[in-house]
Parts: structure tokens; sequence; C-alpha cells
């Protein structure tokens, strides 16, 4: 199944790849999502208090430690059955027609994924203002297979790479209130098309995908709020609001990405040195990322409790679908890993794509 001759050519060439959505639905375009909001089910507008601030919320930028540098952060993220799929693909005569129809006709009707990206960053608090600077290289890829009796494989993909700086201010003339902004200008690479069996074992697919490739660049904003208050012996309150990609990035022939409001809240508390953290996130609230207006799909619920030491846990829903993550980190040395399931039908609970991440952090903060 060649769509996996052009996976191995997007890693060589850019690290990173995508297969795409069902007939009636796709899942939500978020511009990037990290590996610790993901496990704690994507509510993290009212807490961005990390790297992942400067695509989530700016404003939290303001929050984070004095100094932080990532100089190489590889991540991962497929499919549940993304791998059977590359093993049976890896096995059968990638030439042959017939094989690659009858691989085709095995997997109809799932959805597979795959993401690759390697952003690095460097970033500073000093007293009320806090600044983020990041390189981008990213890509991903969706894909399913339909049609039982002649299968078709719809493979849509999307590479980006440029860069982002965020800035996040906390004013001291009202207490507890941080606004951010951040700019980000990339170019991107896309391919949304459906290919057969007799096109993926062609001699020339590779030339097919090449040719198939749409190219544009944009720039963009978003902008940021987060207010805090401390309710004594209780809890801290955190409000976000996060408006990602004002305006629209427009790619030209290759495919846009739309613009999104998330709002959210944040409760988080102390004790013993450990910090326990609850949120809930309602995204898109603009009904820009896609058009089935599906309520369920927007609710984000998760929590995280922060060791004193080395290890964070997290928990959460997504989209109806639980979500699970976790954290080891050694300072100089990071690791972190989640689960969720992401909604590819039209409504929640319809059909879930489950998925796993990774990503090894190399740097520092202090």
């Amino acid at each position: 199944m060649p769509s996996y001759k052009y996976i191995t050519s997007c890693a060589f060439m850019a690290g990173a790849l995508l297969f795409a959505s069902t007939v009636l639905a796709e899942p939500y375009r978020s511009f990037h999502q990290g590996v610790r909001p993901l496990g704690m089910g994507g509510a993290f507008t009212a807490i961005a208090d990390d790297q992942n601030a400067i695509n989530y919320n700016p404003a939290g930028l303001s929050r984070t430690e004095g100094f932080g540098l990532g100089i190489l952060n590889p991540m991962v993220e497929f499919s549940e059955d993304s791998a059977d799929l590359y093993k049976d693909f890896d096995d059968i005569d990638q030439d042959n027609t017939s094989e690659v129809s009858e691989l085709l006709k095995k997997y109809v009707g799932d959805t597979n994924h795959i993401k690759v990206a390697g952003d690095v960053y460097a970033g500073f608090r000093f007293r009320d203002v806090g600044v983020m600077v990041a390189g981008v290289g990213r890509g991903y890829a969706d894909m399913v297979i339909r049609n039982p009796t002649y299968p078709e494989l719809h493979l849509v993909s999307d590479i980006d790479y440029g860069g982002q700086v965020g800035v996040g201010y906390a004013l001291p003339m009202v207490p507890g209130l941080s606004l951010g902004v951040g700019v980000k200008a990339l170019n991107r690479t896309s391919i949304d098309e459906v290919y057969t069996a007799m096109d993926i074992a062609d001699n020339d697919f590779g030339d097919t995908l090449e040719d198939d490739e749409k190219d544009g660049s944009d720039a963009s904003m978003d902008l940021g709020m987060i207010w805090s208050r401390d309710i004594q012996g209780l809890t801290q309150v955190n409000l976000g609001l996060a408006a990602i990609n004002i305006k629209e990035m427009d790619f030209g022939e290759a495919r846009d990405q739309k613009s999104q409001v998330n709002v959210g809240v944040a409760l988080a508390q102390t004790f013993s040195g450990f910090t326990l953290t609850e949120a809930l996130d309602y995204h898109d609230l603009t009904d820009n990322l896609t058009g089935d207006g599906s309520t369920e799909k927007k609710m984000h619920l998760g929590a995280e409790l922060e060791f004193p030491i080395l290890l964070a846990l997290r928990a959460g829903l997504s989209q109806g679908y639980y979500t699970a993550g976790a954290t080891v980190n050694f300072k100089v040395l990071r690791f972190d890993v989640a689960t969720y399931g992401e909604e590819v039908g039209v409504h929640a609970g319809q059909k879930e794509d489950r998925r796993y991440a990774a990503q090894l952090s190399l740097g520092w903060s202090w």
C-alpha cells in the first residue's frame, strides 16, 4: 500500500506526514497539539505554563519558568492500527496491483494517522514579561480507505516549517491578568487526493505524489488572556481565552489553516509538595474547524497530578473519549507520553481513532 512510499519519502525529506478523513467528516485540524496537553484531554487554554503556551495561549508565556531551551524535541504520534498496516504493506509486492488491492480491502473503513515533529525553542521570563522563539518543523498525515469493491485511498498530508515568536505580559496594574500575542510565519506543502490500487502499484507513484503536492506560505497572529485568582486555603482559579490564527492562514494552493477561539477554566491546589490541576476547555467557539456543529466534539476535560520530583500523571476526556499521559522529567532530559481518542465521525461517540504520542526532549529550564 504505497501511501507508505509517500510516508517514507516524507520522513526522509521533511520528517512528517499524514493520512486523512472520512467521507462525512474529518478530524478537527488544530494547528499543533503538545503531548502534555493531549494527556489531559486537550484542556490547556487556562493553564499554558510551559513551552506549549506558544501554541495554546501566548498569555501563559508570562507564567513560565525563568529560562527554557529545547534543542532536541522529536515527537511521534500514530494511530492504533498504523503499525499493523505498515507491516502488512511491507510484506506484499508493492508493485502488484492485485496484492495492493487486497491489502486496501483489509483496511476499508479504518482511519490511520501519523505525525512527526521536531520543533526547537528558546524562551525566558523576566519579571512580568515572558518571551519565546521557536523553529517549526512538523508534518502529519491522515488516511482513510473506502469502497470495498474497488478500494481507494484518500490521502491528506500537510508538512509545515517556519518560525514562531510569542510574548506574554502580566499586567502589574491588574493583579492576576496576563495578556499575550504570538506571530508565526510558515511554509506548507499539502496533498489531498484519492488513489486507486493501480495508482499505488505504479512504478511512477512517487512522481505522482510529487506532482500532486501543493505549496504555499502565510503568516498569522495568536492572541491570548489568562486571569488568575487565589482563594486562600482552597485553590487557584484560572480563566483563559485564546484566539488562534487571527487571521486564517491562507496557503494558496496548499490547505488553509482555519482560525479558532478557545476558552477554558482551571483549578490548581498544592499540598505536601504535590500539585493537582483540573481543567475544562471548550474549543472552536466560532465553528471554523469543521462544519458538523457537534458540541460534544469541542469539550475537553483533564487533570494533572505533579509529584514533588520527576513524575507527573494525567487523565481526561476529549471529544467523549478517555485520555491519559505521563512525564518523567530529569530536567535536562524529559520523556512525555499520551494516548487520546480523535473523533473522525460527525458527532462524538460515532467513530474513534485511538492515537498514541511520545516525545523525548533535551534541553534546560530554570
